[in-house]
């Protein structure tokens, strides 16, 4: 019969139960950001009391531990993280998370992988280098601050002597910021690659950077063109074959294509129905207000004034679905919902494809089920307050610029988004600085 085990289980108060295991998922940043957590509180603890109530000299080792124990957990999950974006470059990168305890071992391993893998890595491990090889001097394996003696019974630390926890402290957190710096830059390359923008060499960085070496596409006809080609794949190291699957992913993108003087057309929709649908949209809303026509005090529910609302919302949207319904089709359905989705994240236009492509397929559904349901689909986006907003900030992320600026002008939108001037200048959607390029 299996024993009950009396310490590690759960109890009241409910607060104070702990989720592990599967109960809670925890990873390697779980970890690391608990053992980095309890150095944080402790070192904080010694120096409030100025070491008179905890005594730095019995503190400092398991400070120093749970310090170094989440360095080796942050660098292990920073390779997680790094086989993760490998992979989605089709290559195998293989590491022995579970065996290796080496913390200059682990880091060599990562700088070397991750500078290879992509040049955006080079900053964010020169700042963190000469910190992790302060650990690895001292305590390469997780043994220095457990124990007094190593396994040939030398003592640890003679070389050191003093450790200040003052500068523990300032250290130690210029190393966290600098590993939430290259965790966010891991997350940023993951969805970046995800988006399968790139070659066998060059990074969607890279993409940006020929884009804006090449010339416009009208003059590739030119003797010249040959001299800038040979320049391009002397300048990115690769051969002819790289350089043309490069220009073809240019050519064909909605960031990128715009750099040599190429419109990609907007998916599923034409720029004349997106003008038809703000026509359609300002005869229903009150942009000043922000308030849906029948939006009223809740105590004049039951009014008369309640009522006529009710009866002149429903009398206009009759008729805007009159007007519309014969020219809908699932394409531009879909079109106008991608429009609007794409703006909550403006990450990536290969997000605004994705969108598309699961709302034309919700769409087609649509179509063959009812009218009702189109007739629902499209009034979800037609009622929204935000949809003009929405729909513009994509039009300018994607560089419909023209079109974008129409809009503003016919419908004074100056004065209403006090981003426009942001999106024109191209600012509205830089991306963080480590990333190495904008839009």
């Amino acid at each position: 019969m299996a024993r009950n085990n009396t310490t590690f289980i759960g109890s009241a108060p409910t607060w104070a139960n702990a989720c592990v295991g599967e109960n809670g998922f925890p990873g390697y940043s779980d970890y690391a950001k608990g053992f980095s957590q309890a150095a944080t509180i402790l070192i904080d603890l010694v120096l409030s009391e100025r070491g008179l109530e905890h005594s730095v000299d019995e503190m400092v080792y398991p400070v120093c531990f749970n310090m170094r124990h989440s360095l080796e957990l942050r660098l292990k999950g920073a390779i997680s993280e790094l086989i993760l974006i490998e992979k989605a470059r089709c290559r195998n990168l293989q590491f022995d998370l579970a065996g290796s305890h080496d913390i200059g071992n682990i880091w060599s391993f990562f700088a070397e992988k991750a500078q290879a893998a992509d040049d955006r890595y080079e900053p964010i491990i020169r700042r963190l280098d000469t910190k992790i090889r302060d650990f690895a001097e001292v305590d390469a394996t997780g043994q220095t601050f457990r124990y007094p003696l190593d396994n040939k019974s030398q003592k640890h630390l003679v070389d050191v002597a003093v450790i200040n926890f003052v500068v523990l402290k300032r250290s130690f957190g210029e190393l966290e910021e600098a590993l939430d710096d290259l965790h966010r830059l891991n997350k940023f390359l993951c969805d970046e690659y995800g988006c399968r923008s790139f070659t066998k060499r060059l990074s969607r960085k890279n993409l940006f950077e020929m884009a804006s070496i090449l010339p416009p596409r009208t003059t590739w006809a030119a003797d010249s063109f040959g001299t800038t080609k040979e320049s391009l794949k002397k300048h990115f190291n690769i051969g002819s074959k790289e350089l043309s699957e490069s220009i073809k992913l240019i050519e064909s993108h909605f960031e990128l294509a715009p750099e040599i003087g190429i419109t990609i057309p907007l998916l599923g929709i034409e720029e004349a129905y997106i003008e038809e649908f703000f026509s359609y949209w300002f005869k229903h809303h009150d942009l000043q207000s922000d308030k849906v026509p029948i939006e009223v005090e809740a105590s004049e529910w039951g009014s008369d004034e309640m009522l006529e609302a009710i009866v002149n919302d429903t009398k206009r949207r009759a008729e805007v679905w009159e007007a519309v319904k014969s020219n809908l089709t699932p394409e531009k359905l879909a079109g106008l919902s991608a429009l609007f989705y794409f703006a909550r994240d403006l990450d990536f236009s290969e997000s605004y494809t994705r969108i598309y492509e699961l709302d034309l397929e919700e769409a087609k559904g649509s179509f063959v089920s009812s009218e009702d349901s189109v007739r629902s689909q499209y009034f979800h986006i037609f009622d929204k307050t935000n949809a003009l907003h929405n729909i513009l900030r994509s039009l300018y992320f994607l560089q419909k610029v023209e079109l974008a600026e129409r809009l503003v002008v016919a419908y004074g939108l100056h004065e209403k988004f006090s981003w426009l001037d942001e999106a024109r200048q191209r600012t509205l959607f830089r991306k963080p600085e480590y990333c190495g390029y904008e839009i």
